[in-house]
């Protein structure tokens, strides 16, 4: 592993990724960048471990939530944190928050079994504070997926 600072990116991380963000996986002569894709890369070379259901609707369902965590919950959460609309961007936030604990009623994880879905998330919860949220009874489904999500081992073991 590299670490990057960001406010100084390396030529080389504008070598691998034309994008500039982490971040990259180099798996011998192949560069896989954007989390959500080298999760399914990662998925498919180590199917022991499967992280994607068998049924097609299943994996569509899997894909829906994944776009939903990069597509608007992290958006609203890097426009707070960049002070972009920053009041806009804690309702918006707000508002996802409060779609996901409906979801979570009556779920343990959020497209079935723990899968890539689930994993998306993870790095969002586990820095809520930078988006200037907190998870508290008013969304008690959230707050316990959270809590299940950040107590895996696996999590529980990252810096």
């Amino acid at each position: 592993m590299i670490e990057v600072d960001l406010k100084n990116k390396p030529k080389e991380l504008w070598k691998l990724n034309p994008y500039g963000k982490v971040p990259v996986l180099v798996d011998g002569e192949v560069v896989v960048y954007e989390s959500a894709v080298i999760n399914e890369y990662l998925e498919e070379k180590f199917p022991q471990v499967p992280l994607m259901p068998k049924d097609l609707g299943q994996r569509a369902r899997v894909r829906i939530w994944i776009d939903f965590c990069n597509s608007r919950l992290q958006q609203a959460g890097g426009d707070f944190r960049h002070g972009i609309e920053p009041e806009k961007a804690k309702e918006k936030l707000k508002e996802y928050l409060l779609t996901l604990d409906r979801e979570m009623a009556s779920r343990d994880y959020i497209a079935g079994d723990y899968s890539l879905a689930d994993i998306t998330y993870i790095p969002f919860f586990a820095r809520l504070e930078r988006y200037g949220v907190s998870i508290d009874g008013t969304l008690p489904h959230l707050k316990a997926w959270i809590d299940r999500l950040i107590s895996r081992p696996a999590v529980r073991s990252t810096p």
